[in-house]
């Protein structure tokens, strides 16, 4: 297998798998390799590691070690404005440092315990390979996951769709084909390849399968299809059901499309919310101030604001076509209908439906401000909501027109706030968290058994979460390695 250096620096290897095209597009699917003995940041896996993130796991002790500001895992350089560098507050006394920490976080710790150090010692030899599978309008830039993974003994491995990031197509005509396919059966290939290399280059090492939001359901679709081929399954905020409450006659709506607009490529019309995407941008970017708990994290992307490239990841106004829709309520049902598993350990994690009580002050004094910054600049609800569809269009027409161009671009964030709360940084704002447990449990058997299920603190995407909920999420994972057995298959 061929690896080319990597977008995301030192350390990180891309092979491709060249697939058929079709009717619609030439296809690929990515595989990016991390090898920790290649990166220099390999001892600098996050800012905040649970004590249990060592090799082959432990029980979740509730401590914590919180690493230099370089350790952040941001691509950029960058911090929240107008609050003091926290590099500037870290020096070489671990004592100094400590008390800074425990000075901003002790109510926050509850109890918890933290050590401040400069750096971890390097990965050791893998244990187990992990495999990652992203969601729907994603791709693989979360370096400190493969990090953090490595640390953990793994051999990390992150698999890229056909149609999603790296593999984006090149435009053409009015329908943006981002992210489409009508058969989700199609991508069982591009599973079994990514696996088939990682036991190539790691042979005799058990297989997980981790997979977020909507590679849960391409990877649940997989493995009721491939029993033998996985030792253990890690979920993040999977969609593998959806929420249609809200909707008028929403299962009947839900039953038509799923059934009988398969292949329509014709595009939904309408902006969506930005809610989840605002919570990924930053404090400042939509002008936001910041909690006093986060100034020692600065420089964090959960504070200033995950980079990604906009021609991989649409940032407001992605499209969806009917087609793909179908393709995914389809694959849900066939999972309810159809699907069968081995009896394997599967962790499911997912963002909390609610706000962790700790946050409601915070959430209410934070909200208070930026509504009352909004009404200063007059901006009703009427007004936010205008301004959403006008950003929409405008978004979506150039992501139209767009021709293939795949560099990073210094494109403006803009939002019209609409529906914005401080609470979308600690829950789920894309999917029902209480829907997925009840199918995560319909599909892969009762608590207790080979299911292990815990809803959280943090984002749709818990490994983008601020910083002691990001390290809780590790802390979970570290548990469930250990306990699972994987290690001594």
């Amino acid at each position: 297998m061929r690896y080319l250096p990597d977008v995301l620096g030192p350390g990180f290897g891309a092979a491709k798998l060249q697939l058929e095209p079709d009717q619609i597009s030439p296809r690929s699917a990515t595989l990016v390799r991390y090898t920790p003995a290649e990166d220099p940041k390999s001892q600098l896996p996050d800012r905040v590691v649970p004590v249990n993130v060592k090799p082959g796991g432990g029980p979740n002790q509730g401590s914590f070690r919180v690493l230099s500001p370089s350790a952040s895992p941001q691509q950029r350089a960058g911090s929240y404005p107008n609050h003091s560098d926290a590099a500037a507050q870290w020096d070489d006394s671990p004592a100094r440092n400590l008390d800074y920490l425990q000075d901003y976080l002790t109510s926050e710790l509850r109890g918890r315990e933290i050590e401040a150090v400069d750096e971890l010692d390097a990965p050791s030899a893998p244990q187990f390979i992990a495999v990652y599978v992203h969601g729907w309008n994603d791709y693989f830039y979360q370096a400190h996951l493969a990090r953090m993974m490595a640390h953990l003994g793994a051999a990390f491995y992150a698999l890229e769709l056909h149609r999603y990031g790296r593999n984006m197509p090149r435009r053409s005509g009015l329908i943006p084909f981002n992210c489409y396919e009508d058969d989700y059966t199609t991508y069982d290939r591009e599973l079994d390849w990514a696996i088939a290399t990682a036991r190539q280059e790691h042979p005799d090492l058990p297989v997980v399968v981790m997979a977020h939001s909507n590679g849960g359901a391409v990877v649940s679709g997989w493995a009721s299809r491939h029993h033998d081929a996985y030792d253990g399954l890690i979920f993040i905020s999977p969609w593998v059901v959806q929420d249609v409450s809200g909707i008028p006659a929403g299962n009947t709506i839900r039953n038509i499309i799923a059934k009988y607009l398969r292949g329509l490529h014709i595009p939904m019309l309408g902006p969506g919310s930005t809610v989840y995407q605002d919570s990924l941008v930053g404090y400042a970017t939509i002008g936001s101030p910041l909690p006093r708990r986060l100034v020692p994290f600065g420089n964090d992307p959960a504070v200033c604001g995950w980079v990604t490239n906009p021609q991989w990841r649409v940032t407001s106004g992605a499209p969806i076509l009917f087609g793909w829709l179908s393709a995914i309520l389809s694959t849900q049902q066939w999972l309810v209908d159809h699907a069968s598993f081995s009896n394997q350990p599967v962790l499911c994690l997912t963002a909390a439906h609610d706000p962790d009580d700790f946050y409601h002050p915070e959430i209410a004094r934070v909200d208070r401000l930026m509504a009352q910054k909004r009404k200063s600049a007059g901006m009703s609800p009427l007004r936010q909501n205008l301004l959403k569809h006008r950003l929409y269009w405008s978004i979506t027409s150039k992501s139209i027109l767009s021709k293939g161009n795949t560099s990073e671009q210094e494109t403006p964030y803009e939002t019209a706030l609409v529906d914005w709360s401080e609470a979308a940084r600690h829950t789920d704002t894309v999917l029902n968290e209480n829907l997925i447990e009840e199918r995560i449990t319909t599909l892969y058997g009762q608590v207790g058994g080979g299911l292990t299920l815990r809803q959280m603190s943090g984002l749709h995407d818990l490994t983008l979460s601020q910083p002691l909920e990001r390290a809780e999420f590790f802390a979970e994972v570290a548990a469930w390695i250990t306990h699972s057995g994987i290690l001594s298959k």
